[in-house]
């Protein structure tokens, strides 16, 4: 079924960098700061960054709770980023460096279709492997990421802020057909039920046709 509120991944840019702290405030323990995110999008040339926003700029937010309880109605409000995720790319490697969801938009699989988003966008760019930290103790982070196919190939003892250690991850020969294919088939699922992506945004514009950085949850993140 799709997404109510249909959504739209697109390039994150200077002007979302408002949004960008907020959402770094809900959803770490040690965000970063402007001044990092803008020399990430404007300096570093291995750097790539995607935001999920309501293509409409407006979402109605429906609680996930039973059909049948009449108590939860819907609400309106404008939300101009509802995730935001990064990576960077070294040659064949791409390093998957943070992603967040709004904590009102989890359980929806918004970080799943964003964090597969951005796969996408590394293997078009040559990546052949991807790699990513992950807490510890952050179970269901690794949940997500053992369902696309990560394996745990490394353990970073005291790697973050707070000395958490940090378990390092990896998904091989993402340019091969055998593992990026069902990866494709699940990434077009998601993109059909949250209602838009960026291909589809651009038909409609022009076409006229219709550290922890992980902070994910699973399954349906």
């Amino acid at each position: 079924m799709k997404n109510p509120c249909p959504l739209l991944i697109a390039p994150l840019t200077l002007a979302d960098l408002n949004s960008v702290m907020l959402l770094e405030s809900m959803s770490f323990q040690t965000p970063w700061s402007r001044a990092i995110y803008q020399h990430e999008l404007t300096r570093n040339q291995f750097s790539h960054y995607l935001k999920v926003s309501p293509a409409l700029g407006k979402a109605v937010l429906r609680p996930l709770t039973s059909q049948t309880d009449t108590r939860s109605r819907p609400s309106e409000q404008t939300i101009p980023l509802v995730a935001q995720g990064g990576m960077m790319l070294y040659g064949d490697e791409m390093h998957i460096v943070t992603i967040a969801v709004l904590p009102a938009w989890r359980g929806r699989s918004i970080g799943e279709w964003l964090l597969l988003a951005l796969l996408s966008l590394g293997r078009s760019k040559g990546a052949a492997e991807a790699i990513l930290e992950v807490r510890a103790d952050n179970h269901i982070a690794q949940c997500l990421y053992q369902k696309l196919n990560f394996v745990e190939i490394g353990y970073r003892r005291r790697y973050y802020a707070d000395k958490e250690d940090a378990l390092v991850m990896s998904l091989e020969n993402l340019n091969t057909g055998p593992v990026w294919e069902p990866l494709e088939t699940r990434f077009k699922r998601l993109s059909a039920r949250q209602g838009d992506s960026l291909a589809s945004h651009m038909r409609t514009r022009h076409g006229g046709r219709r550290d922890e950085r992980q902070p994910l949850t699973c399954p349906g993140v």
